[in-house]
């Protein structure tokens, strides 16, 4: 190795040759910009203060973070304030050199899914995920898991080594969903659909489970005839809406546990079923909003998706030891809310 130490200013040439690196990663490394294996990082690190180099390296001393977000893609309105949760994160927890990077999930096939986590923790340090239940996807994370820590996001994926679980109590969601529809419909009780977005997911499958478990104890004259599957595609929730009042013409509630609330709105308002069905549904946002002062939806059940996002990104600082400088609630709440008590819009 040629003695560059004598040299008046060290370039980042002279450092990516003696790391063994490109000038590029060199640039990365000292300027903070991650997306560097550590190793990598480690080397250019040490080469920079054995040459010399005139700069603060004190400033670079503690290493990124880089954070995989692996999400659905930002058409529900939940997964759009999720993502502006982590853009608000990466912010919020910059002084604790964070980087929130977000991928989506080009489809749900479990295949696709699991390619797309290999993907994105090749260069990461951590992972959220947003996933359901399956074996490959559970596999997967089991693999990531011994390599870096993963946090659950919205639904559990206990089986996986995950470091931890950011989201609502489901089960606890879905029953206050069942004391709301068995009240609403009053002793004469009836029939009601369940709608959720996919069987796989963890959280939809604890939803249901304690919606039915409330009815079946305290509601018997609410029967839940069926439950359909939306694959959480918005679009098909008004035709499913529909079909499901084909089959069951007398039928008096819907408990939509996942998207698509403005397609089950849409097929009430043109059957002229929005007096007659008690409708519950999940999230706060501007279609429920509406929904909710035109009188077509009768209660959501609200999370935070920002606080969720801002708890994920704590829970992978003190894995690091890196103290984020905020105690946010260790469960997130549910909110119910009715056309009364809606907060003030932004």
């Amino acid at each position: 190795m040629p003695d560059l130490t004598n040299r008046r200013k060290t370039s980042m040439a002279d450092i990516a040759k003696a790391a063994d690196v490109s000038e590029a990663t060199v640039d990365r490394v000292l300027n903070g910009r991650g997306g560097v294996s550590r190793e990598k990082e480690r080397r250019v690190l040490e080469w920079a203060r054995k040459l010399k180099i005139d700069r603060a390296l004190d400033a670079v001393s503690v290493r990124w973070l880089r954070i995989a977000i692996l999400l659905q893609q930002p058409v529900a309105p939940y997964y759009v304030y999720l993502k502006q949760g982590f853009e608000i994160a990466q912010k919020a927890f910059e002084a604790q050199r964070v980087i929130c990077a977000v991928t989506y999930f080009d489809n749900l096939e479990p295949a696709r899914v699991v390619e797309t986590i290999s993907r994105a923790t090749q260069k990461a340090d951590a992972l959220i995920i947003v996933a359901y239940e399956h074996p490959d996807i559970t596999a997967a994370l089991r693999q990531v898991s011994r390599a870096m820590p993963v946090v659950t996001l919205a639904s559990d994926l206990p089986g996986t080594g995950r470091l931890a679980y950011v989201g609502i109590d489901n089960r606890g969601a879905g029953r206050v969903a069942g004391e709301l529809m068995g009240r609403f419909l009053g002793d004469a009780g009836g029939k009601v659909l369940v709608m959720t977005g996919m069987h796989d997911f963890l959280g939809h499958e604890e939803r249901e489970s304690g919606f039915r478990s409330v009815l079946r104890r305290r509601f018997p004259n609410c029967d839940i005839v069926e439950t359909v599957e939306s694959r959480e595609q918005s679009a098909v929730t008004e035709s499913l809406t529909r079909d499901a009042f084909r089959r069951y013409p007398d039928l008096r509630g819907i408990y939509n546990i996942s998207v698509g609330d403005e397609g089950v709105g849409a097929a009430l308002q043109a059957l002229d079923r929005v007096r007659s069905t008690v409708f519950v549904g999940h999230e706060l946002n501007d279609i429920s909003r509406r929904l909710l002062i035109e009188g077509t939806l009768d209660a959501v059940l609200d999370q935070n998706p920002a606080a969720e996002a801002m708890r994920s990104i704590e829970i992978i600082l003190r894995h690091y030891h890196r103290d984020p400088g905020v105690a946010l609630p260790q469960q997130i709440p549910v909110t119910v809310l009715l056309r009364e008590n809606l907060p003030l819009s932004d």
